[in-house]
């Protein structure tokens, strides 16, 4: 774990009491409702990006993909055979 930090930051007045009004509502001092309120972006921010985000021309080829499938290629023929001889059959 890293020792703690301490950030400066500028914050326009509207902006600052803005978070005075928040803070006072779930009553945490000012460090700790600055430390969870960057944790909770952050954390939706991380989670938003690790996701795999689909255009409708993306499912309408994955749907497609499903409903006629292609044939099997040589090579995925080989890959089974392999895994049969490797498992024994099937």
């Amino acid at each position: 774990m890293h020792k703690a930090e301490a950030i400066r930051v500028r914050v326009d007045a509207a902006t600052l009491d803005l978070m005075e009004q928040a803070r006072a509502y779930v009553k945490l001092d000012k460090s700790k409702f600055i430390r969870e309120s960057i944790r909770e972006k952050a954390t939706a921010i991380v989670a938003d990006r690790a996701r795999t985000h689909f255009t409708p021309n993306d499912w309408r080829s994955f749907f497609a993909m499903i409903d006629n499938p292609p044939d099997p290629t040589d090579r995925m023929r080989r890959a089974v055979d392999t895994l049969d001889r490797i498992a024994g059959g099937r």
